[in-house]
């Protein structure tokens, strides 16, 4: 028979021991005798030295046949004239003097002749690559790096095509660029200018001439390309470049405008050069010759006077028709002048007119000229803007969901009016979707002001009374603010418009305890025990006499919370730790958690707080049983194989960890908070090997980025370290150990400005999450504690990581 068909009869009579009985089993100690038990702290390793390793590799080996041995009569041909040589019959008879020494002397001999080899022992210089590499600094010429008989060959075929149509422009240019990459720049020069006289009317081969000729001979080229070409911009564009003072590009482009006068890039050019009166006298000069120009219109029009800039603006939208620009720089200069009347009616009148005259409304592009406007400060144009466009081309179905996302695009654009605009526009079609209330009242309360703020929620909850956030933001705002009567008032409005409503309930209780109003919050939760039982009401009353150091009273209210709520595992969690720590009674704590993982067997920590309780009895193998037996609940679970790595590590069973760990990634192959773990469980030369591997894993965890920045911080990487930690607080801002490590790094190694900015952004993170910040976040000493005070209080404890 099996040996489980031997035990079943015992087996059976398992069911009848008590939990008492079960936890006064001793454990089950080491039984491997002494020898074996101190057989791992025994072996000692220590190198051998290179006379030791040769004699063992060659010293009992013989590389000649004894005469007298017989052997030779044996085996015919096996008599060796040198050791170590080739016999007879091709076996090779290894050396006994082999020098470990000497084989180390000849690598540094091979390694200083390559490196040798791969400098020039004249100059110092490189000759590893070289067409690779700009040797001469001083030269601008690239030198070419191609076979010589492939030049030949092109210039060959270039001479060719010269021959055969010379008047052919781009045959000229390339056959100078050839000879230009090959060195032979003067070559180059005579080429252009030869091309320059077979081709004359060609206007990209007097540039490249121009290119090629040094400053002085430049200019020569130059006034031959304009007396030959004075219609082409680039030629004219060019000879003003060449040219150094101002006073003598004015006069080129003088010229030039006089031979071109209908060229905008040349008007452009010359305005950039002059005083304000004189672009104004040179503007109203070229609106004349470039009626169709938007950009001169509007130029004219900023340098005018208000009414003058009306009239310039009114000619252009004669001219031009079609363009929204010139509407949208009347709306702006309404607004510089304060009508801000007429903006509207002016971005009215252009969609009309435009639509009139044929042009399609694109809202993508609109949208971008309101954020335009509200980057050059003009506010009120911008919203106008949103108002007609928003809604422009969107079905009707679709008109929420499309403003939301465009919301959105303009806050991550940085443009917040236009946001704003948005949500206005939004609230005033949809007053009674809640969504849009809080999307409006999230933007206000991040880029916003405070009164901004209140007075969007003062709107909201009048339009949506049933919305509970929206009264608990107002009610926030207010008590953020200082004026607690004012959020006691919100909150009792939200009573009447929301009654038994638990939020409200226990944001009222967080209110009086929070100004010390103890007495008022006990009967608020009183009530709300009568009114809105809830197993969260049962919690914070809990927590609330237990903060005030009424042991008993809290006690009695758990326990009246698990008659009614035996799922909820918070209410178990609190009666197992007042009976753990505050009626010192470990027995009657351990019932509650084992009761605890029956009524809620997937909570996590439940199970934890009760390996916990083992642990803090030495209980080693009870723990590592409670977490085994979690995990067959609870598969795939990174927290519970987490835990129990940590288990074998405080008993000092540092394989057994290993081993754990190994397991545990191969079910959680992508759990952050495991790979964070392997890292620093690693040797330190593998560290970044293991930081790569749970980077490929699990790229976006905090737990793996926290992992990185603090291997950065132990190499002394200071700037690799902060830029780490800046995204690992970017990507999670909730995850507190973060910003206790960042905030503990700039200490050791910021400025205080750097500091302090850490402290503010964690202040304004609020971070809730971590198990480093939960320790301090979760005590019930520091229940009144705010951000500041965990970050300040983790970082004073926390070692930097080695």
């Amino acid at each position: 028979p099996k040996i489980q068909q031997q035990f079943s009869d015992l087996k059976r009579d398992l069911d009848a021991v008590s939990a008492e009985e079960w936890n006064s089993i001793p454990d089950v100690g080491d039984s491997r005798n002494r020898k074996k038990r101190l057989a791992g702290a025994r072996e000692k390793y220590t190198p051998i030295s290179d006379r030791i390793l040769a004699n063992s590799l060659g010293g009992e080996m013989s590389s000649t046949i004894n005469p007298a041995s017989g052997l030779a009569s044996v085996v015919p041909g096996m008599a060796t004239s040198l050791p170590g040589t080739m016999t007879n019959i091709g076996m090779l008879t290894p050396t006994g003097d082999l020098d470990l020494r000497k084989i180390g002397q000849a690598r540094n001999t091979l390694m200083d002749l390559k490196l040798k080899q791969s400098s020039d022992s004249v100059t110092g210089q490189t000759v590893v690559d070289p067409k690779g590499y700009l040797t001469d600094l001083q030269s601008m010429i690239p030198t070419h790096g191609g076979d010589i008989n492939d030049v030949k060959k092109a210039r060959l075929l270039l001479k060719s095509v010269r021959e055969t149509n010379p008047h052919h422009p781009p045959a000229w240019i390339a056959s100078a660029r050839l000879e230009e990459v090959t060195g032979k720049v003067q070559a180059a020069r005579n080429l252009i200018m030869k091309g320059c006289e077979v081709c004359p009317k060609s206007e990209d081969v007097w540039l490249e001439a121009i290119r090629l000729q040094p400053p002085e001979e430049a200019k020569k080229v130059v006034k031959l390309a304009v007396s030959q070409n004075s219609n082409y911009v680039r030629i004219w564009m060019k000879a003003a470049d060449l040219e150094v003072e101002p006073r003598a590009k004015r006069k080129v482009f003088r010229k030039a405008l006089e031979a071109i006068p209908n060229s905008v890039r040349l008007w452009k050019a010359a305005v950039e050069l002059e005083e304000p009166y004189e672009a104004k006298i040179l503007l109203t000069r070229a609106v004349e010759c470039c009626p169709t120009s938007t950009e001169l219109w509007i130029a004219l029009a900023r340098l005018e006077t208000y009414k003058n800039a009306q009239r310039v603006l009114n000619k252009a939208r004669e001219h031009i028709p079609t363009d929204r620009q010139i509407w949208i720089t009347a709306a702006k200069l309404e607004e510089a002048n304060d009508n801000e009347k007429m903006i509207d009616k002016i971005i009215g009148r252009a969609i009309s007119s435009l639509t009139s005259n044929g042009v399609e409304i694109n809202k993508e592009m609109w949208m971008k000229e309101a954020i335009d406007a509200e980057k050059g400060g003009s506010i009120l144009t911008c919203q106008s803007l949103i108002r007609h466009v928003v809604g422009h081309g969107v079905e009707e179905e679709d008109r929420k969901d499309t403003w939301l996302e465009d919301a959105e695009s303009c806050t991550q654009q940085g443009a917040h009016e236009c946001a704003r605009a948005i949500y206005a526009h939004a609230l005033s079609i949809f007053p009674g979707k809640k969504s849009i209330w809080i999307k409006a009242a999230y933007f206000e309360k991040d880029h916003g002001t405070r009164d901004s703020l209140e007075t969007l929620l003062q709107k909201a909850v009048g339009n949506c009374p049933k919305a509970e956030v929206l009264w608990l933001m107002g009610a926030k705002s207010k008590w953020l603010a200082g004026d607690v009567p004012a959020a006691r008032s919100i909150l009792s409005l939200a009573f009447k418009a929301n009654p038994n409503s638990e939020e409200i309930w226990l944001a009222a209780v967080k209110l009086e305890s929070e100004n010390q109003e103890y007495a008022r919050a006990r009967k608020l939760l009183a009530r709300a025990r009568e009114s809105a039982p809830t197993s969260r009401v049962f919690m914070k009353s809990t927590k609330l006499e237990w903060a005030l150091d009424n042991i008993q009273e809290a006690y009695a209210l758990v326990k009246e919370g698990l008659a009614q709520f035996q799922d909820s595992d918070k209410l178990w969690m609190m009666k197992g730790q007042l009976e753990q720590f505050n009626l010192r009674n470990v027995d009657l704590a351990r019932s509650t958690y084992t009761e605890g993982t029956k009524q809620c067997p997937s909570s996590i920590p439940l199970w934890t707080l009760l390996a916990d309780l083992e642990l803090s009895i030495k209980n080693t193998t009870k723990a590592r049983s409670v977490i085994e037996k979690a995990r067959l609940r609870n598969p795939k679970h990174p927290e519970l194989w987490l835990k129990s790595i940590r288990i074998e590590m405080e008993a000092g069973m540092e394989d057994i960890a290993a081993a754990v760990l190994a397991r545990a990634l191969q079910e959680c192959p992508n759990a952050g908070l495991l790979w964070s773990e392997a890292i620093f469980m690693a040797p330190r030369p593998q560290r970044k090997t293991k930081s790569v591997d749970a980077l490929k894993h699990s790229e976006h965890d905090p737990n793996v980025l926290l992992a990185v920045s603090k291997l950065f911080w132990s190499e002394r990487k200071l700037q690799k370290c902060r830029d780490w930690f800046a995204r690992t607080v970017k990507l999670e801002p909730d995850f507190g150990d973060a910003w206790i490590n960042f905030y503990k790094f700039e200490l050791l190694h910021g400025t205080p400005e750097q500091q302090e900015e850490v402290k503010k952004r964690c202040i304004a993170a609020e971070p809730r999450h971590g198990p480093l910040w939960c320790k301090y976040s979760k005590d019930i000493k520091n229940w009144q504690e705010k951000s500041e005070f965990f970050l300040l209080a983790g970082a004073n404890k926390l070692l930097p990581p080695t």
